[in-house]
């Protein structure tokens, strides 16, 4: 089999709104693309080009991750670039009122489920010079979010994971990129939930009435091009706002205060210093 030149991202949700666009961003540049897809239907746009292998996997099942391992290890294909789309916000609720098995195979799902994807993937990544990971995780991590308690816990899990993976893996180059508010179909859930929702449902439905796309996925793409420009000790192991950090042109400012500050954009107990008797 000839040598794989091209560079490839392989994409877990390929069938996501932010998936799908992010796969066009790529293969508009040239990369190759190859993603999983959790419906039995992969994506029309996407099928039956060259550039771009579906995998069917739904996370929810242990088979489905050496499957999708056996799939791409079939073709030959090593990956450069992994990233997560998968998330979901159903249950939405109180925890104590939301139905306990479905709550915590949504955490699994936010958070471990997809780490289990790519520890089935990563033997098929190519190491040089680095591999490059990233989870997207939404806007659940610096705030408290109530009624969306399995997607917090599950994007946290994504969050302190790329610290861990950072001193584990010093091959790979790893980063949480939060995104911020996106107009994508995940908020029909919201609208779904009704008043299960609290505050949020006021929130999104204000959202939405604009007709406001949010952040557009050129940003988020560009965010994880910035991030993987930075040498991996000033951005890997961090989590990165698209919205609130300060990458735009050349974000030099941010690279330099991120090398000067190890604990920065890391889960840490803030100021717990300056309360210390």
């Amino acid at each position: 089999m000839a040598p794989q030149l091209q560079k490839t991202a392989l994409i877990a949700a390929v069938s996501s709104d932010i998936g799908r666009a992010l796969a066009d961003l790529y293969l508009r540049e040239g990369w190759q693309v190859i993603g999983t897809h959790r419906s039995a239907t992969p994506p029309a746009e996407l099928t039956g080009r060259d550039d771009v292998t579906l995998i069917p996997c739904d996370l929810s099942r242990d088979e489905d991750l050496a499957q999708a391992h056996a799939v791409l290890k079939r073709t030959g294909r090593t990956w450069d670039l992994f990233i997560s789309a998968v998330g979901q916000l159903d249950p939405i609720g109180d925890f104590l009122d939301c139905d306990r098995q479905a709550w915590l195979e949504s955490v699994a799902v936010n958070g471990a489920r997809q780490l289990g994807l790519l520890h089935a993937m990563a033997p098929l990544r190519r190491a040089a010079p680095l591999a490059q990971v990233a989870f997207l995780v939404g806007g659940a991590i610096s705030r408290a979010f109530p009624a969306y308690s399995a997607y917090s816990l599950g994007k946290v899990q994504l969050v302190k994971f790329c610290e861990l993976l950072h001193d584990e893996a010093p091959d790979i180059h790893a980063v949480a990129v939060g995104t911020g508010w996106v107009a994508t179909r995940i908020h029909a859930q919201t609208l779904a939930a009704g008043d299960r929702a609290g505050d949020n449902l006021d929130r999104t439905r204000d959202f939405l009435s604009r007709q406001d796309t949010g952040t557009p996925m050129e940003d988020i793409k560009a965010t994880l091009d910035w991030c993987f420009a930075q040498p991996r000790d000033v951005t890997g192991g961090r989590n990165i706002s698209v919205v609130h950090d300060p990458w735009r042109n050349g974000g030099d400012a941010l690279a330099r205060a991120l090398s000067a500050s190890p604990e920065a954009f890391r889960l840490r107990r803030a100021a717990a210093g300056d309360l210390t008797p």
